[in-house]
Protein backbone atom coordinates (compact mmCIF):
# COMPACT_ATOMS: atom_id res chain seq x y z
CA UNK A 1 0.00 0.00 0.00
CA UNK A 2 1.57 3.57 -0.91
CA UNK A 3 1.53 6.55 1.10
CA UNK A 4 -1.76 7.73 -1.53
CA UNK A 5 -3.78 4.87 -0.65
CA UNK A 6 -2.71 5.18 3.26
CA UNK A 7 -3.26 8.73 3.35
CA UNK A 8 -7.06 8.47 1.59
CA UNK A 9 -7.70 5.44 3.70
CA UNK A 10 -6.78 8.41 6.47
CA UNK A 11 -8.66 10.40 5.41
CA UNK A 12 -12.03 8.07 4.89
CA UNK A 13 -11.71 6.62 8.24
CA UNK A 14 -11.16 10.14 10.01
CA UNK A 15 -14.33 11.54 7.95
CA UNK A 16 -16.69 8.57 9.20
CA UNK A 17 -15.40 8.75 12.87
CA UNK A 18 -15.70 12.79 13.11
CA UNK A 19 -19.16 12.70 11.41
CA UNK A 20 -22.08 13.40 13.61
CA UNK A 21 -23.90 10.32 15.08
CA UNK A 22 -27.34 9.14 14.57
CA UNK A 23 -29.36 8.51 17.58
CA UNK A 24 -33.00 6.13 17.34
CA UNK A 25 -34.09 6.73 20.93
CA UNK A 26 -37.17 5.60 21.49
CA UNK A 27 -38.68 8.28 24.35
CA UNK A 28 -38.60 11.53 22.70
CA UNK A 29 -38.89 15.11 24.28
CA UNK A 30 -41.37 17.91 22.27
CA UNK A 31 -38.41 20.84 22.89
CA UNK A 32 -34.58 21.25 23.26
CA UNK A 33 -34.89 23.48 26.15
CA UNK A 34 -37.27 24.86 28.41
CA UNK A 35 -37.85 28.03 30.15
CA UNK A 36 -40.36 28.09 33.28
CA UNK A 37 -40.97 31.86 34.76
CA UNK A 38 -40.67 31.58 38.41
CA UNK A 39 -44.08 32.84 39.31
CA UNK A 40 -45.30 29.86 37.64
CA UNK A 41 -46.35 27.07 39.37
CA UNK A 42 -45.50 24.35 36.91
CA UNK A 43 -44.92 23.96 32.86
CA UNK A 44 -45.32 20.76 31.18
CA UNK A 45 -43.08 18.88 29.13
CA UNK A 46 -44.33 15.88 26.44
CA UNK A 47 -42.70 12.81 25.95
CA UNK A 48 -43.79 10.28 22.87
CA UNK A 49 -42.71 6.54 22.63
CA UNK A 50 -41.69 6.32 18.99
CA UNK A 51 -41.08 2.56 19.16
CA UNK A 52 -43.83 1.16 16.70
CA UNK A 53 -44.37 -2.04 18.97
CA UNK A 54 -42.95 -1.79 22.35
CA UNK A 55 -43.81 -0.27 25.39
CA UNK A 56 -41.01 1.69 27.20
CA UNK A 57 -40.44 3.07 30.62
CA UNK A 58 -39.35 7.35 31.48
CA UNK A 59 -38.15 7.81 34.25
CA UNK A 60 -37.49 11.82 34.55
CA UNK A 61 -36.06 14.28 37.29
CA UNK A 62 -34.47 17.82 37.56
CA UNK A 63 -30.69 18.73 38.76
CA UNK A 64 -28.96 21.38 39.67
CA UNK A 65 -26.63 23.17 37.84
CA UNK A 66 -23.82 20.57 39.06
CA UNK A 67 -25.51 17.44 38.49
CA UNK A 68 -26.69 17.04 42.10
CA UNK A 69 -30.31 16.64 42.70
CA UNK A 70 -32.06 19.53 43.16
CA UNK A 71 -35.51 20.68 45.98
CA UNK A 72 -36.03 23.34 43.80
CA UNK A 73 -38.04 21.70 40.97
CA UNK A 74 -39.15 18.19 41.00
CA UNK A 75 -40.47 16.05 38.13
CA UNK A 76 -44.11 14.37 37.58
CA UNK A 77 -43.83 11.15 37.71
CA UNK A 78 -40.86 10.56 38.12
CA UNK A 79 -41.75 7.05 36.42
CA UNK A 80 -44.28 6.29 33.66
CA UNK A 81 -45.12 3.77 31.24
CA UNK A 82 -45.61 4.72 27.31
CA UNK A 83 -47.03 2.58 25.22
CA UNK A 84 -45.81 2.03 21.86
CA UNK A 85 -46.89 5.15 19.66
CA UNK A 86 -48.38 6.83 22.51
CA UNK A 87 -47.60 10.55 24.03
CA UNK A 88 -47.65 11.69 27.65
CA UNK A 89 -46.40 14.56 29.86
CA UNK A 90 -44.35 15.34 32.91
CA UNK A 91 -44.69 18.50 34.78
CA UNK A 92 -42.20 19.99 36.21
CA UNK A 93 -43.27 22.18 39.10
CA UNK A 94 -41.49 24.58 41.31
CA UNK A 95 -41.33 23.31 45.55
CA UNK A 96 -42.77 25.79 47.98
CA UNK A 97 -40.58 26.07 51.12
CA UNK A 98 -37.98 23.49 49.97
CA UNK A 99 -35.40 25.11 52.39
CA UNK A 100 -32.82 25.68 49.60
CA UNK A 101 -31.21 29.13 49.03
CA UNK A 102 -33.31 31.79 47.36
CA UNK A 103 -32.65 31.91 43.72
CA UNK A 104 -30.82 34.49 42.41
CA UNK A 105 -33.63 37.83 41.19
CA UNK A 106 -31.55 39.65 38.67
CA UNK A 107 -30.53 36.46 36.41
CA UNK A 108 -31.85 32.89 35.28
CA UNK A 109 -30.48 29.67 37.83
CA UNK A 110 -29.55 26.93 35.34
CA UNK A 111 -30.72 23.41 35.74
CA UNK A 112 -31.38 20.09 33.86
CA UNK A 113 -34.18 18.39 32.75
CA UNK A 114 -32.92 14.86 32.20
CA UNK A 115 -35.31 11.60 30.45
CA UNK A 116 -34.38 8.22 30.49
CA UNK A 117 -35.48 5.43 28.43
CA UNK A 118 -35.73 2.15 29.93
CA UNK A 119 -36.75 -0.64 27.35
CA UNK A 120 -38.39 -3.80 28.29
CA UNK A 121 -37.18 -6.85 29.39
CA UNK A 122 -36.73 -9.51 26.36
CA UNK A 123 -39.51 -12.26 26.29
CA UNK A 124 -36.73 -14.64 25.29
CA UNK A 125 -34.44 -14.86 27.96
CA UNK A 126 -32.59 -18.34 26.55
CA UNK A 127 -30.49 -15.67 23.68
CA UNK A 128 -28.00 -12.97 24.68
CA UNK A 129 -29.50 -9.47 23.72
CA UNK A 130 -27.32 -6.20 24.26
CA UNK A 131 -30.00 -3.18 25.04
CA UNK A 132 -29.18 0.20 24.99
CA UNK A 133 -30.95 2.87 26.60
CA UNK A 134 -30.60 6.90 25.89
CA UNK A 135 -30.93 9.30 28.48
CA UNK A 136 -31.71 12.86 27.59
CA UNK A 137 -30.92 15.94 29.47
CA UNK A 138 -32.09 19.63 28.17
CA UNK A 139 -31.46 22.70 29.99
CA UNK A 140 -33.97 24.82 32.46
CA UNK A 141 -34.23 27.59 33.15
CA UNK A 142 -35.86 29.05 35.73
CA UNK A 143 -36.15 32.89 35.04
CA UNK A 144 -37.27 35.50 37.49
CA UNK A 145 -40.63 37.24 37.19
CA UNK A 146 -38.62 40.30 37.10
CA UNK A 147 -36.76 39.42 34.01
CA UNK A 148 -39.86 37.78 32.16
CA UNK A 149 -41.57 41.15 32.20
CA UNK A 150 -39.05 43.06 30.97
CA UNK A 151 -38.76 40.87 27.68
CA UNK A 152 -42.28 40.43 27.21
CA UNK A 153 -42.48 42.67 24.46
CA UNK A 154 -42.11 41.72 21.60
CA UNK A 155 -39.05 43.22 19.44
CA UNK A 156 -40.44 42.99 16.30
CA UNK A 157 -43.09 46.24 17.75
CA UNK A 158 -40.26 47.53 19.05
CA UNK A 159 -38.62 48.12 15.75
CA UNK A 160 -39.35 51.41 13.74
CA UNK A 161 -39.17 52.19 10.25
CA UNK A 162 -38.26 55.60 8.89
CA UNK A 163 -38.50 57.06 5.29
CA UNK A 164 -36.62 59.89 4.26
CA UNK A 165 -36.42 60.62 0.59
CA UNK A 166 -35.39 57.00 -0.82
CA UNK A 167 -33.48 55.22 2.36
CA UNK A 168 -35.36 53.19 4.00
CA UNK A 169 -33.87 53.36 8.33
CA UNK A 170 -34.68 50.37 10.27
CA UNK A 171 -34.18 50.85 13.98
Amino acid sequence: MNNRQKAGLIAALVTALAGPGVSQAAINVDRTRIIMSSDAKAVSVGLSNESRDQPYLAQSWVEDSQGKATNVLIALPPLQRIDAGKKSRVRIMRVQNSGAAPLPADRESLFYFNVREIPPTPEDKSKNILQLATQSQLKLFLRPATLAAEGSAAPEQKMEILLSGRTLTLK
